[in-house]
């Protein structure tokens, strides 16, 4: 049995990555009011939607790419803005 997602688009290669990009670009969006993430609190955009970027463009590249970006994005699931090439003002550091 095969499962076919229609709601994938045709140039996807890492179909779980992609899933995975288009969930934390929904909950990773700006505040229309502070500049600050809604999710997270951050300064928008926050690391969390940068990654999530990143992710969205590396499905549709060679598995090995989407391969080394998985890793990544699961490791930002556990420490969110750490080990990325962020502005250290933006680092650990959350406005309220």
């Amino acid at each position: 049995m095969v499962d076919v997602d229609e709601a994938v688009p045709a140039d996807i290669v890492d179909r779980l990555l992609w899933r995975d990009a288009q969930q934390m670009l929904g909950r990773h969006t700006a505040s229309e009011a502070d500049g600050t993430c809604v999710w997270c609190g951050w300064r928008w955009p926050c690391s969390a939607r940068r990654l999530a970027q990143r992710a969205d463009t590396v499905a549709r590249r060679s598995w090995r790419e989407s391969w080394t970006l998985r890793h990544d994005l699961n490791t930002m699931r556990d420490r969110p803005g750490r080990g990325l090439n962020v502005p250290s003002d933006h680092r650990y550091r959350r406005l309220l």
